[in-house]
């Protein structure tokens, strides 16, 4: 749907939809515990980024649940208030996630606040931006959801929008002098039911710049604030979840530095996913060549498994302080039976490892193994992380002691990332 600013003056919608099977006055033949489904959601604050990838920021305080059945869990965060060149200034923002059992089922729930929005040299300005994404199921196994936006004090080429658009409303980008140069999405939102799975989506601001002419700011830049996903997914006896990355570069703050470059996760339910990445840089410290990332999930019921592989070629940090011909980082979890042992395997590898100064280091280094390295800081290679459910491997682990090429002292750096779990 497509609107003129004057069309959206007064404009007031309150976005709630009703059960997408009808719903009976039958008293249930199940309790809303005994309702069974699995959940994944996620919600950030921005996320901002152009079609050549030359800018990337975010998706900032990201929570996310993913493939489990279990109810009563809550991921949340937050992140302070962040400059991007060219683009603009985006608030503090809070988001969270969480599961739950209601007087009529099962639900999950995806949130997302953001505390203000300057964008594109002013074009664009609002106040406290959110979207809310919520999922039920209830005993009668029908699927509803809600979608809600509010975006406070929106100013659009300086006229003001209600600040509950209606659902999937659409501004022209017409900048005067300039023309028509992208589209604005207000309420974005979807709700759909597919092979089983049931998702609600909503992105309440979203500025698309389809060309040129706003100074620095590439044609393909997609800015996207207050994204809420909320999921309810086929009922299973155990889920595997984990990811790969070929590099993430994480500040001593917490907030993302960059990175995750060729990541992939691995699917609720059985599939193959695999992303290629023609090389990845973390600026003026470390390249790597081409890299490959492949999640597999198997379900064979009652049994379960996560393979997570991430290989990558010609590693090389700080001008050959660092290098490696090619790095393998691959674990899988495994588990036969419900509430059975759980299996991890990591089969990660190096191959020509060399360290400047450090001639005792080579492809056959053992796990865990830590090194001070001059002018670069603490290297942990072959890094392992175990519960008795989940293994995650980081093939190399450079946290810097000094500043290196824009990251700070104290920023951590993963070379090579492969984690795999089951859970319930």
């Amino acid at each position: 749907m497509k609107r003129t600013l004057a069309a959206l003056a007064g404009a007031f919608a309150l976005v709630v939809a009703g059960p997408l099977a009808p719903s009976t006055a039958a008293t249930p033949s199940i309790t809303p515990a005994q309702v069974t489904t699995g959940f994944s959601g996620i919600a950030y604050g921005s996320y901002i980024f152009n079609s050549d990838k030359t800018l990337t920021s975010g998706p900032t305080a990201n929570s996310s649940i993913g493939c489990t059945g279990l109810t009563g869990l809550t991921s949340s965060n937050s992140t302070a208030a962040l400059n991007v060149p060219a683009v603009g200034a985006v608030g503090a923002a809070a988001t969270s996630v969480r599961t739950l059992e209601t007087a009529t089922g099962k639900r999950i729930e995806s949130r997302s606040v953001v505390g203000s929005a300057n964008l594109l040299g002013g074009l664009i300005t609002a106040g406290t931006i959110s979207s809310v994404s919520i999922a039920d199921k209830n005993t009668a196994g029908a699927f509803s959801g809600i979608n809600q936006t509010n975006i406070a004090n929106l100013k659009v080429l300086g006229l003001s929008v209600a600040a509950n658009p209606a659902p999937n409303t659409v501004i022209d980008l017409n900048v005067p002098l300039l023309g028509s140069l992208g589209k604005i999405t207000l309420n974005g939102q979807e709700k759909k039911l597919v092979n089983g799975t049931f998702q609600v989506s909503t992105t309440a601001l979203r500025v698309e710049v389809l060309k040129a002419g706003i100074a620095g700011v590439k044609a393909g830049t997609d800015i996207r604030l207050g994204v809420s996903l909320a999921k309810l997914t086929p009922p299973q006896l155990g889920y595997a979840t984990g990811a790969g990355f070929t590099t993430k570069a994480t500040l001593a703050t917490g907030l993302l530095g960059s990175g995750p470059t060729a990541y992939a996760a691995l699917s609720c339910g059985a599939g193959t996913q695999t992303v290629n990445l023609a090389g990845a840089t973390v600026p003026g410290l470390a390249t790597v060549g081409a890299s490959t990332t492949t999640t597999t999930t198997t379900v064979v019921s009652p049994a379960v498994k996560g393979t997570v592989t991430n290989s990558l070629a010609g590693l090389n940090v700080l001008s050959g302080v660092i290098q490696a011909d090619a790095i393998k980082a691959e674990t899988s979890a495994s588990r036969a039976a419900a509430g059975g042992l759980v299996t991890l395997t990591d089969t990660s590898t190096f191959t020509n490892l060399r360290i400047t100064g450090l001639p005792a280091i080579n492809a056959s280094v053992a796990p865990n193994t830590v090194v001070q390295v001059p002018g670069l800081g603490k290297v942990t290679l072959h890094k392992v992380t175990k519960t008795s459910a989940a293994i995650m491997v980081t093939m190399v682990e450079i946290v810097l002691n000094q500043s290196i090429g824009g990251l700070p002292t104290g920023s951590t750096i993963q070379i090579g990332y492969s984690g795999t779990a089951i859970r319930n």
